[in-house]
């Protein structure tokens, strides 16, 4: 009788357990069956509710609409567009849903740094970085390792242009030899609550959060920094590690505009919730930014020759 009343009480409790993981899990990602399209977006919506705009009283009337327009689709990729038109009021521009498809497309091209030195100028160019972790900290090391081989240098142009963002840890550890431990950069909540991304002995909290063998080039090295209208993102939270820093001075176009923080969300079908939840904060300076370009310290059409005569005029002073 016992044993028999210990399996009904087993079966009872696994029964328990399949309903709330099925009832749950999909909120964090976890799926007993595959879910209905409405089910599918509703979850999605429900998920925005985390964005950086998500207590406007537009995203109340978006959510509502995007809620309505779902229960009429058949298909996942029938709600994209639904879903697409949703997150940017609930995030902003910097806010997206990025199908399987282009997932696959975006991580087969991963580009890596490229370094030169030329007369004492050592160049680092950061492209936008989405790789895995192996792929991350080599980007890291490229830029490390040259940077050890040329600690001789007497200035450093860090390029910037064209990076769209993507992660942003092996960017900051790629510099980390030019910049100091400590907080790199904070990321503002929309209730003004701050995080801190910090780096600390080749470790960076942020983004993916890796670790690399890293040193520190003697200190005010002369910085050069180049932006264009695509630097953005990821590029842009790199460029703000190192504002307010004396030895820096930042060349070319204002930024994109995307200076903010997003969590990724996977969905059921390999689709990925980009969900903007937070400003990017200068830490040297306690500037806020967001949906604005960041403005360069000397616009210029030719960045390059530009930075080129500012670390002559600093080996000069």
């Amino acid at each position: 009788m016992k044993k028999k009343i210990c399996i009904i009480l087993i079966v009872a409790f696994l029964a328990a357990a399949l309903l709330a993981i099925d009832y749950f899990g999909p909120s964090y990602g976890f799926y007993l069956r595959k879910p209905t399209v409405r089910a599918y977006g509703e979850r999605a919506v429900m998920l925005m509710n985390n964005g950086y705009y998500a207590g406007s009283e537009e995203w109340r009337a978006a959510s509502a609409k995007a809620l309505e327009e779902i229960k009429g689709v058949k298909t996942y990729e029938e709600a994209y567009p639904i879903l697409s038109e949703a997150v940017i009021v609930a995030g902003g521009k910097h806010s997206r849903i990025v199908p399987p498809q282009k997932l696959t497309e975006m991580h087969s091209d991963v580009q890596m740094p490229s370094v030169s030195e030329m007369d004492g100028i050592v160049t680092i160019a950061l492209p936008g970085f989405l790789g895995n972790t192996e792929q991350a900290k080599e980007y890291a090391r490229i830029v490390i390792d040259f940077l050890r081989l040329h600690q001789d240098a007497r200035g450093v142009i860090v390029d910037l242009r064209h990076n769209t963002g993507g992660d942003v840890a092996p960017m900051v550890l790629a510099v980390s030899p030019l910049l100091p431990d400590g907080d790199v950069l904070y990321v503002e909540n929309a209730g003004g609550s701050r995080t801190a991304m910090t780096l600390k002995d080749g470790t960076f909290s942020g983004g993916s959060g890796i670790s690399v063998e890293s040193f520190k080039l003697r200190d005010h090295i002369p910085i050069a920094i180049l932006t264009d209208e695509l630097t953005g993102s990821s590029g842009e939270a790199t460029l703000l590690a190192f504002r307010g820093m004396e030895n820096t001075r930042v060349f070319g176009a204002p930024t994109a505009g995307y200076a903010s923080a997003n969590m990724t969300f996977s969905l059921f079908d390999g689709a990925q919730l980009w969900l903007t939840v937070g400003a990017d904060v200068a830490v040297r300076t306690d500037e806020v930014f967001c949906d604005e370009p960041i403005e360069p310290d000397e616009p210029t059409d030719t960045p390059q020759e530009a930075a080129l005569a500012w670390l002559h005029e600093q080996w000069r002073a």
